[in-house]
């Protein structure tokens, strides 16, 4: 058993020559994959009808988070990394100490920034077209985690760029980045149903169900990644009620990973062209998705505005 001291030497030797992904990250990916499969297959048995696995769509996210890891391999990781030195060496504003208080403080930090990224990605038009990847699956399994638009990380979650400015060293990103993200990987199941008083804190399996359902009262909700005590502060909590349907609510008819990673920027592209004033047209970057410029349009708001009971209905957004 390692202690603490020998476990953050042991992390920081994989963050220097890079391997951290492939040592750590993915076999514990992989083997979250193959316990969820086993689970789903024996459920399925137990329960036909009551549990679903889409193969295709289980391999079509593979080949879309095979994509991605060729791209941080060669970018996505370097330059983030090289620039949170950067910003750590020469403008931090004070430094986190490496105390118990000071890592409990970088967890908050980095989860209160990905919540308000997180929002943005929802609430614009052009951050949208690029999260819209990781909700273009129709099923919720842990595959879909690594479901997403290649450049994430690297230009589509700019306040991350805050956290060195914080006093986060760029070891301690990367060992809360690595927790936070194992723990988004856990949270996109099926299997797990609710988990008593721990629904108030964390962004459990149910909480984030909701976060990917496309029904109305479940738009645009639920964005933390490990806390859901943000949703609570800022008025974005939903409950999970029935189970969501999941997907996009205009769904991507396509096991293409080359046309689902550039779905969401045609979409924007299209919503673009209608508009003939170039004011519109830049208004569709930052406006909510579903807004238009021609008059009502379908956003979160205005689609719960127009239902008086739960349905699925024809959205924007997810």
């Amino acid at each position: 058993m390692k202690t603490p001291h020998e476990l953050l030497t042991f992390l920081a030797d994989m963050a220097h020559d890079g391997s951290i992904f492939f040592r750590l990250v993915l076999p514990l990916y992989v083997g979250m994959i193959i316990l969820e499969f086993g689970m789903t297959a024996w459920r399925m048995r137990q329960k036909p009808g009551a549990y679903r696995w889409s193969h295709r769509d289980g391999w079509t996210n593979v080949a879309v988070s095979s994509m991605n890891m060729t791209y941080d391999v060669v970018i996505g990781i370097l330059l983030p990394f090289g620039l949170y030195y950067l910003l750590y060496t020469q403008y931090r504003l004070f430094t986190l100490p490496s105390s118990v208080w000071g890592w409990v403080a970088a967890f908050l930090i980095h989860d209160l920034i990905y919540y308000v990224d997180h929002r943005i990605s929802h609430r614009t038009g052009l951050f949208w077209a690029f999260h819209s990847v990781h909700h273009s699956s129709q099923e919720y399994n842990v595959t879909v985690a690594a479901r997403g638009f290649f450049l994430n990380g690297t230009l589509t979650m700019p306040l991350y760029y805050l956290m060195p400015i914080l006093g986060m060293s760029p070891f301690m990103i990367l060992v809360v980045n690595v927790v936070a993200s194992l723990f988004g990987i856990f949270n996109h199941t099926r299997l797990v149903k609710r988990m008593g008083w721990l629904e108030y804190v964390l962004c459990t399996p149910s909480n984030h169900r909701v976060h990917h359902g496309t029904d109305a009262k479940y738009l645009d909700r639920n964005y933390g990644q490990v806390f859901i005590i943000w949703d609570y502060l800022f008025g974005s909590y939903q409950r999970e009620e029935e189970e969501p349907t999941y997907g996009l609510t205009t769904q991507l008819q396509t096991n293409n990973p080359f046309a689902i990673q550039w779905a969401g920027i045609r979409w924007l592209w299209q919503q673009m062209k209608t508009a003939h004033r170039l004011s519109d047209k830049l208004r569709y970057l930052w406006m909510p998705p579903g807004w238009r410029h021609d008059g009502p349009g379908q956003t979160a708001e205005e689609i719960r505005a127009r239902t008086t009971q739960p349905q699925n209905v024809a959205l924007t957004t997810s």
